[in-house]
């Protein structure tokens, strides 16, 4: 009709009443209001009382760079931005984009001289002040979606760099991973730590509990490094010292040196694997001399999420980026040597009482047997025949100072076992190795109607206290091969060549054998040694 004006829009509905705009608007605004007074009251989205419940939420300086960063869960993927020590390092770090963990050193002002002060700065030693205090570089960091790694070299700057933290945490909640770190132990050409563990751990957790604990051994330069190693001594003290401690379900990071892990990897990788919630750091000292072969070897041995990069070197940096998942094709070919040899913990049981703290500790990369309670069985069986044989690698440690007894102190390797319940009532042959060198193949708590075929002998012992052995059962005999090592530490070690002659042929008596199958049982004969064997393989020939 002409005239008439159409009320409705052109979408086919009438239009909104200003009214109610302006209701709509006001519940808007009002809605948001309150938003922000509950999220600033509150903390956060998540209700308070649910956020213990729901501890992937629970963000604090106790959260995992894995689980903080998106890195698909590859700690090699996390980089660092070292010694950021001054105001212009700490802001480069912040404003870089590449870097995920900023690394801090703390001493006290003016350390080790007259005017020293109660002042945590950030500083590495020989250096004795900064331009930048511990309190003003956390408020540098704390709106940052980065982490911090402080490394405390001052026993006095202890105490107080932990109550920094504690009362900054308390003004300004970090949510991001905070990593602590002291040098505790005695590490290769290093010196005596000034940091003591009791102390570190004590302060840290009545000031600081809430973060990644870190732990490493001092270090020093040599001309050669090729026989140079974290030992199998030092990791078992860092074992022992971690254990003192309930840390729970605490994050571990132990912190290695590039240049001295190309004889650690086993002793390193058997630490992490008896530490609960523990990984490996490794850092490249610039200056070092490393083989590209050495970086492959860490990324061979520990999973992707068990081992964290501080190369500082663009080589090293980028060839972990093209072969961190396919570092077996990089590696030595000694490490491939060792996959052969290498102890499995899958082939074997351990039986007695190893549920025992510490009476049997176990690796990928060897295992330790501390006490004659505990012994190994092989999970498979067999007949005697030439054509099979067992060989290993063993390492004797005197730990609690105790003096040996001859033909007593050793390892037995018991063969044709027939019964093995009871870890002191083996029946079977029994093949000893003692920590003196005596060899003797005899039998165990066999019937007295069983004629003796006890035959020993000895060789000289090194002071490695390291034997390789092989013994073969071919029905009649038994053949035991035994060669006394002057080097069980070096990754070359693996090559050295066995002995062609055995040192021991025994006639076993007809009345032992069985057409029944059999497993290999190894087992420490008393408590005055403590054995590592790290290699150990049954061979088809």
């Amino acid at each position: 009709m002409r005239g008439y004006k159409d009320t409705q829009t052109t979408t086919g509905f009438p239009p909104i009443p200003r009214h109610f705009k302006k209701c709509l608007l006001a519940q808007i605004v009002g809605g948001t209001l309150v938003l922000y007074i509950y999220y600033t009251l509150n903390g956060g989205f998540i209700p308070k009382f649910l956020v213990p419940r729901l501890p992937y939420f629970n963000v604090g300086p106790d959260i995992g760079c894995l689980l903080f960063f998106d890195v698909d869960n590859d700690a090699s993927k996390i980089r660092w931005e070292r010694q950021a020590n001054s105001r212009q390092a700490v802001k480069d770090a912040m404003n870089n984009e590449k870097v995920h963990m900023i690394s801090g050193d703390i001493i006290l002002k003016g350390q080790g001289t007259k005017s020293q002060a109660l002042i945590p700065v950030m500083a590495k030693p020989p250096e004795t002040t900064s331009d930048i205090t511990l309190k003003e570089w956390l408020q540098e960091v704390r709106f940052g979606k980065k982490g911090i790694r402080l490394h405390i070299h001052s026993p006095e700057a202890l105490d107080i760099s932990l109550q920094v933290l504690n009362d900054f945490n308390k003004q300004n909640p970090m949510k991001f991973p905070v990593w602590i770190h002291a040098d505790v132990l005695q590490g290769p050409h290093g010196e005596e730590p000034i940091i003591d563990i009791q102390r570190f751990v004590r302060t840290q957790q009545r000031l600081f509990p809430k973060c990644t604990l870190s732990f490493g051994w001092t270090t020093g330069t040599h001309t050669d490094l090729s026989q140079s190693a974290y030992t199998w001594e030092s990791v078992w003290d860092m074992l022992n010292l971690v254990q003192e401690f309930d840390f729970q379900d605490q994050l571990i990071v132990f912190q290695a040196r590039l240049s001295l892990v190309h004889n650690s990897i086993p002793q390193l990788k058997w630490l992490c694997d008896n530490v609960k919630s523990s990984s490996l750091m490794i850092w490249h000292e610039d200056g070092d001399i490393v083989v590209s072969e050495d970086v492959m070897y860490v990324s061979y041995r520990f999973p992707p999420q068990g081992v964290y990069f501080d190369l500082n070197h663009d080589r090293f940096q980028l060839l972990l980026d093209q072969y961190r998942h396919f570092s077996r094709d990089k590696v030595s070919h000694h490490v491939l040597m060792r996959d052969e040899r290498v102890f499995k913990p899958d082939g074997w049981w351990k039986m007695g009482f190893h549920r025992q703290k510490n009476s049997v500790l176990a690796s990928t990369e060897g295992i330790i047997l501390a006490t004659p309670i505990v012994y190994l069985t092989s999970k498979s069986k067999y007949m005697p025949t030439s054509e099979i044989y067992i060989q290993g690698r063993i390492t004797f440690f005197n730990r609690d100072n105790r003096e040996s007894e001859s033909h007593v102190t050793g390892l037995n390797i018991y063969v044709r076992p027939t019964e093995y319940e009871r870890f002191d009532n083996i029946v079977g042959i029994r093949c000893f190795i003692g920590v003196g060198g005596e060899i003797e193949v005899t039998g165990s708590n066999l019937p007295d109607n069983i004629e003796n075929f006890r035959k020993a002998a000895r060789v000289t012992p090194t002071h490695t206290n390291c034997y390789r052995f092989k013994i073969v059962d071919d029905r009649t005999q038994i053949f035991f091969w035994i060669t006394s090592l002057h080097d069980c530490t070096t990754l070359e070690s693996v090559a050295e060549p066995e002995s062609s002659t055995p040192l021991l042929t025994v006639p076993i008596p007809n009345s032992l054998f069985s057409k029944e199958l059999r497993p290999f049982i190894l087992k420490m004969e008393d408590v005055k040694r403590q054995v590592l064997i790290d290699e150990l393989s049954i061979k088809h020939k």
